[in-house]
């Protein structure tokens, strides 16, 4: 049967997620009550499948608002923590939990689903499920270079996320793109984005820019990932990735920097990581739930220009 998540019910959702994805270190119950809670753009609609009085199935849809290039703004949930018990496989509660993440979503006020996936998992959303596929956005190892803007590394600690800094540096929301569609990124979602649990970040403050970055290890090597690049105010060209890169190179103390997506508002430059080297490619999927003339969302359908790590938390 389907029942919805409240708070109360979030310990077998993360019994389930550990079982299931192996997280080392287990998360816990206050990680989902920020993921599925806490985001400002409202709480997360879930998908979820119950048998034999366990919980066997879940697909959230955390909200996102996009705003297009003609102005019009909608709201998708992006799908996260999709699985299935071992037990439940092969019974149809994989197709189930999506199906009825549908009916949340659509009681959720959502107007499409938008999926981040690996390269496998793509193939069995738009054959079985019946999704689009979208665009593949581009991983790059940027090209450190000198010069540019200086920016101002601050650590995210709760000295940041509980002072004002954030509303002076996006006293507005972030606008729409040229073409296509971008995530409207502001103070406060950035604050609830920025205190994700057991997260370590870095703000690079510019006065043109602000960056986001956190570094991982591929095997010996530390690579500094720029997770997202938000301009400050209109841009009147687009700024080069070099001397950014550059800043974060210099402060995570390594000469690899990582960028996957897109943003006008940076001009790239530096190799692209071909798909056969990457430990995982993500591919991009939708799922239209308003239909008709009631939906915002262009016959076009849907086309990501901004999207980058931060919106869709990676890291």
């Amino acid at each position: 049967m389907a029942a919805e998540v409240v708070v109360e019910d979030l310990n077998p959702t993360v019994t389930l997620l550990n079982e299931v994805f192996g997280f080392d270190p287990p998360i816990g119950v206050g990680h989902l009550e920020w993921y599925y809670r806490g985001n400002p753009e409202g709480p997360a609609a879930v998908g979820r499948m119950d048998a034999d009085g366990r919980q066997v199935g879940n697909y959230a849809l955390i909200p996102l608002r996009f705003q297009s290039a003609d102005g019009r703004k909608i709201r998708l949930g992006l799908g996260v923590d999709l699985c299935v018990h071992p037990d439940a496989r092969g019974s149809g509660t994989y197709r189930r939990t999506v199906e009825d993440s549908y009916r949340a979503g659509i009681a959720g006020g959502l107007d499409g689903i938008l999926g981040v996936a690996n390269a496998q998992s793509v193939p069995r959303m738009v054959e079985t499920m019946g999704w689009s596929a979208l665009e593949s956005l581009p991983a790059r190892l940027l090209t450190p270079r000198p010069g540019g803007e200086r920016l101002s590394p601050v650590p995210v600690d709760p000295a940041l996320l509980g002072g004002g800094l954030l509303d002076e540096l996006l006293p507005e929301p972030t606008g729409g793109p040229s073409s296509g569609h971008a995530t409207i990124w502001s103070a406060e979602l950035l604050r609830w984005r920025l205190a994700r649990p057991g997260a370590t970040y870095v703000l690079h403050v510019g006065r043109d820019v602000v960056l986001v970055s956190c570094t991982t290890m591929v095997g010996p090597v530390r690579v500094a990932i720029l997770l997202k690049a938000i301009p400050r105010r209109p841009l009147r060209r687009p700024l080069p990735s070099g001397s950014l890169a550059a800043a974060l190179a210099r402060h995570h103390r390594t000469p690899f920097v990582l960028h996957w997506g897109a943003n006008p508002g940076i001009r790239f430059s530096g190799l692209r990581v071909p798909k056969r080297l990457q430990p995982s490619p993500l591919g991009l999927v939708f799922h239209r739930l308003s239909t008709g003339d009631g939906s915002p969302i262009g016959d076009d359908g849907l086309t990501l220009t901004s999207f980058e790590f931060l919106d869709f938390d990676a890291y």
